[in-house]
């Protein structure tokens, strides 16, 4: 009687742990299901060009675009695809892979860098010699920002001037 009654409280701990567990999972998945996750913000913080003066010169730019997530959740950035522009002029591209945590409802930085060939800065000597002298260039960035998120892999387009 004994070992019966021992065998039917294993059969019930056992259906309640199930049971538990299915409920869980069951209420995860319809909160990720209503989990919206919008394109983030963004800004371009800084613009650093570096002139080559090498034969044949080129020039090197260091930006960095800060990123404001409006999201519930944080966001991992897997890759940022993009073009840079000076004064409307497509003069470089570039990806990074670097992984930048952006937290929930908080700010990060995504450090970019790119090289511009020696065709391209003689296509847009005006605005090259324009940075020299010190003089505003307007910078545009257009891409792509791929971010893992609780819901999976999710790419959003970035356009963000200064």
């Amino acid at each position: 009687m004994t070992r019966r009654f021992l065998l039917l409280a294993s059969l019930l701990t056992g259906l309640c742990f199930a049971l538990a567990v299915v409920t869980l999972s069951l209420s995860g998945c319809s909160t990720l299901q209503n989990l919206h996750i919008v394109n983030p913000s963004y800004s371009l913080r800084n613009v650093d060009p570096h002139l080559n003066l090498a034969i044949p010169p080129s020039m090197d730019f260091d930006l960095t675009v800060g990123v404001d997530n409006p999201n519930p959740v944080g966001l991992r950035l897997d890759q940022f695809d993009f073009n840079l522009l000076v004064n409307g002029h497509n003069i470089a591209n570039g990806t990074t892979f670097d992984r930048v945590h952006i937290p929930a409802r908080g700010l990060g930085d995504v450090r970019l860098r790119t090289h511009v060939s020696y065709d391209n800065v003689r296509s847009i000597f005006r605005e090259v010699a324009d940075l020299i002298q010190g003089n505003r260039a307007r910078y545009e960035i257009r891409g792509n920002a791929a971010y893992d998120t609780p819901v999976g892999r999710m790419t959003f387009p970035v356009s963000v001037m200064r």
